[in-house]
């Protein structure tokens, strides 16, 4: 079975190119045409499928394997500004230096038309055709109402087009960044968001407007991009308008703001759309294509959720069930869960766009849905769940008082790719939930994250690491040296006084290692900072970090006593050690 991620889509903007990708697969339009007699010829070698990509679109009935739609990825000996093209998609995207694009926008397009339902995904064969809707989308004259209509089905059954819209009607002026936080999959890696009161932070402290743009730009979780992206479609069918937001943290005089640009508003057009996503009056619902791919993105055992949350929606799409209900239907389907992790299950679907309708302690899908199948193998291919979705189903039990969504450091621990999310993340549990000063510093010569409470401080660093952090030497001179700077306090040994994050009123500190699990020598090397720092520290992994946040939180244990847990130069184990 190919793996291909359909259901969530970025960095894919403009309609006309939409159009164009939809409207290969019309035997005879002016894009299949250009494609057999001029692009393809000229821009595809024979090596790469010239020949083959002739014939197959000049069939009757078009289809198409996706690997020859979307290309064959950078060859070696190539960069991606130079790669040769490869792909029919490639072909139809104009590049900005070449007459065609890389295999990434390629296959960003095709999860587009397939998502929106324009195309037809075969997962046997790995192969795409045109459905009914993207040959009426191809054939619709530009800027006629008849496309307009075709364009409004294709994304009201789109979920997440329909989460967007939601929120905004809901809320009427909303920030990427607040749309982002409440899009995807709760606590789960693939569906990050930036903090907005960091970017804020972030703006405040930019000295021109070079770096505020540079901010705004570069700074994005992967929710975030997808806001992004689907604003941008809803833009040009001109259902929402862009319209930058000030944004204010802090009260009284201690209060500061910063404009976002990237921030939405309905229109009148799309305020009359939105009533086709409950179906009042005579606005008729229209079904959501959910396809099993969307189901989960980035984790380890995505097939198995994926598997579990088609079986759940399937259950309660036209029935109120109970949490029981649905515990027990799981496992006569062979899946055994807890009952926290179903509930985190059914508020993910309405974070993704589904309507759901609770009614005493039942819940309903109120969606018709079409498109969601597991593969043909997956009643009897159960995949294994992962040791991360024994940990986070562990917690969900005992984090009653902490936010879900900060289950994703559980995730983000053992990724080897995340040390920016991981690290805002940590911040964000330490400052936005549990009520410590502090910040995120995490550039160069400064340490990931500070916090403080009252007289006691914490010098972190985080370590997103797939196989067990060993807490390497160099590492630990790191955070030795931090500790240095911190008690001397002077700009010539660091000009950018990263201390002075740190209230005057903070007089005890100590250091920690976070990370989703240790392994080898750390112990020793905590020791040693220890030892040559005169400071006490400790280690702690994400399970027993959001277990130490719970009591916390729920009055169980005072700040005091929290920090002093670290003053154990060892692993922290609270209340028992999950590794």
């Amino acid at each position: 079975m190919a793996d291909r991620t359909f259901g969530w889509v970025q960095e894919a903007y403009t309609l006309g190119n939409l159009k164009n990708v939809v409207s290969v697969f019309v035997p005879g339009s002016r894009i299949n045409r250009l494609l057999c007699t001029d692009k393809i010829p000229r821009l595809i070698s024979e090596k790469d499928g010239r020949d083959d990509f002739i014939r197959e679109l000049s069939e009757e009935i078009i289809c198409i394997p996706y690997t020859h739609l979307k290309g064959k990825g950078t060859p070696s000996g190539f960069t991606r500004s130079n790669a040769p093209c490869s792909g029919i998609i490639q072909a139809v995207l104009p590049g900005q230096r070449k007459e065609y694009q890389s295999d990434w926008p390629a296959d960003s397009f095709l999860r587009w038309a397939v998502s929106v339902g324009f195309l037809s995904y075969s997962r046997t064969q790995d192969a795409c055709s045109i459905t009914e809707l993207g040959h009426q989308y191809a054939l619709a004259l530009e800027g006629s109402e008849e496309e307009a209509e075709v364009l409004k089905t294709a994304f009201l059954s789109y979920p997440p087009v329909c989460r967007v819209m939601s929120l905004l009607g809901e809320e009427e002026h909303l920030t990427k960044f607040e749309i982002g936080a409440r899009l995807g999959f709760i606590g789960e890696a693939g569906f990050t968001s930036i903090p907005q009161y960091m970017i804020l932070e972030g703006l405040l402290e930019a000295e021109t407007k070079e770096e505020k743009t540079k901010l705004l730009q570069d700074t994005e979780g992967t929710s975030d991009k997808y806001v992004r992206t689907i604003c941008s479609w809803l833009i040009q069918v001109g259902w929402i308008s862009k319209a930058a937001k000030e944004v204010i943290t802090g009260t009284g005089s201690k209060s500061s703001s910063a404009m976002i640009p990237q921030s939405y508003k309905l229109t009148l057009k799309g305020r009359t759309v939105i009533k086709h996503i409950t179906g009042v009056s005579r606005f008729a619902r229209i079904p959501k294509r959910v396809m099993w791919d969307m189901l989960a993105t980035k984790v380890a055992d995505r097939d198995y959720l994926r598997n579990r949350r088609t079986y759940i929606i399937k259950y309660l799409e036209g029935s109120y069930r109970s949490p029981v209900q649905v515990k027990e239907y799981l496992e006569s389907k062979g899946l055994k869960e807890e009952i926290e992790t179903i509930l985190d299950d059914i508020r993910s679907f309405e974070n993704i766009g589904l309507q759901v309708k609770k009614s005493g302690d039942t819940y309903r899908i109120m969606d018709e849905i079409v498109g969601l199948e597991l593969p043909e193998d997956g009643e009897f291919m159960l995949p294994v769940k992962s040791e991360v979705s024994v940990f986070k189903d562990y917690l969900r039990t005992h984090l009653t008082h902490v936010d879900h969504r900060y289950l994703i450091l559980v995730d983000l621990g053992f990724d080897g790719s995340s040390d920016r999310d991981y690290e805002m993340k940590t911040a964000e549990l330490f400052t936005a939930e549990l009520g410590f000063m502090g910040a995120r510093l995490g550039d160069t010569r400064k340490p990931d994250v500070c916090v403080y409470h009252g007289a006691n401080g914490l010098i972190i660093d985080n370590k997103a690491y797939g196989k067990g952090y060993s807490l390497p030497i160099k590492q630990a001179d790191e955070i030795y040296r931090y500790i240095e700077e911190n008690k001397e306090r002077d700009a010539r040994l660091n000009p950018n006084q990263w201390w002075k994050v740190f209230d005057e009123s903070v007089t005890h500190f100590r250091f920690a290692f976070i990370s989703g699990s240790f392994t080898g020598g750390f112990k020793d090397r905590i020791e040693l900072i220890s030892m040559r720092s005169g400071i006490c520290g400790a280690a702690v992994n994400s399970v027993n970090l959001l277990l130490m946040a719970e009591e916390l939180k729920s009055g169980r244990l005072d700040y005091e006593e929290w920090f002093q847990y670290f003053d154990c130069n060892d692993e922290i184990s609270f209340p028992v050690s999950l590794t």
